[in-house]
């Protein structure tokens, strides 16, 4: 049986569900967003643990032999909810980190997208090209790097929290007098399409992004505008080095951001341990989703610590 730890009002939740339904295979799916409804034993079993989550069609007797996690995120701020929400995924990560099943991925090796800057010194050390980058809460530190750079520089969030890319502009230059209380990312601005490349076990699918903001994820999600999203092409290497990248950290799955500019360089943006994946395959047509169900049902302990 697969387990499926998400949230239901996120968009991956529902299409991965929807595919494992189709393709016959058992699973079960812990709705995060719904925290009381589900509590997670602990038994002791010959110096291990053993698991059993029980609630919401889980009686804790059936073996689960590989997970999917994409954790909810809370949205809302009720002290009380948080703290519930909060102690389900701390009682699921514990179990995360002894399970004895294939987990895609497991939460303890994604720490390395906590911080952006880390990441893209990771990202550096394994060949790839990245762009300048600073992280700051110095305003003049930032003014001289947005000179270095010829005054195209982006900036973002330094953590794996979303935010959206931005360019610094004399417009929006007087903003840099609050980064006292709040360090930020810069990078060289790259201009060029985009790449993503989503890694899944030994395969990768990779497409292109052509919008007219500077972060497209701005287009689809709060402007409105073109945005082109077709299945692309980039270089054998690339590829293959995506998926050890991926692999090195510990995970089975990611998606890798890249921006191409005209000349041909390529460079590397981040990778992401807990993708998106349905948004691209819904626009390209490319068997994303279905490709991680595959993976689920390939991948299957034969015996387990825990049940559900």
């Amino acid at each position: 049986m697969i387990l499926v730890l998400g949230s239901s009002r996120d968009h991956v939740f529902p299409q991965l569900t929807h595919h494992l339904r189709e393709s016959g295979h058992p699973f079960l799916a812990i709705d995060e967003d719904a925290p009381t409804r589900y509590t997670i034993q602990r038994e002791p079993a010959n110096g291990n643990s053993i698991f059993r989550i029980v609630g919401e069609g889980c009686d804790g007797r059936t073996p689960v032999k590989s997970i999917f996690v994409r954790h909810a995120v809370a949205r809302k701020l009720e002290p009380e909810y948080l703290q519930q929400m909060g102690q389900l995924q701390a009682e699921l990560n514990f179990m995360l980190r002894v399970a004895r099943c294939p987990i895609l991925n497991p939460p303890a090796n994604s720490l390395s997208n906590y911080s952006k800057a880390y990441q893209v010194a990771l990202l550096a050390r394994a060949g790839f090209d990245v762009p300048r980058s600073l992280v700051t809460n110095i305003p003049e530190a930032a003014r001289s790097f947005w000179e270095e750079c010829n005054r195209e520089v982006v900036f973002k969030g330094v953590s794996n929290v979303t935010t959206l890319a931005q360019l610094l502009t004399p417009k929006t230059l007087p903003r840099l007098d609050h980064l006292s209380c709040s360090p930020t990312y810069f990078q060289e601005y790259i201009a060029g399409d985009d790449y993503r490349v989503h890694v899944i076990g030994d395969e990768a699918f990779v497409t292109r992004i052509v919008a007219e903001n500077v972060d497209y994820r701005r287009t689809s999600i709060i402007e409105s505008g073109e945005i082109q999203v077709e299945a692309g092409n980039l270089p054998p290497d690339i590829v293959d080095r995506c998926i050890a990248f991926t692999h090195s950290l510990g995970l089975a799955a990611s998606g890798m951001d890249f921006k191409q500019q005209a000349s041909g360089r390529l460079v590397a943006l981040e990778l992401n341990p807990y993708p998106q994946f349905t948004f691209y395959d819904r626009r390209s047509g490319q068997p994303i989703t279905r490709a991680v169900v595959d993976y689920l049902i390939r991948h299957q302990a034969t015996e387990t610590n825990v049940f559900a």
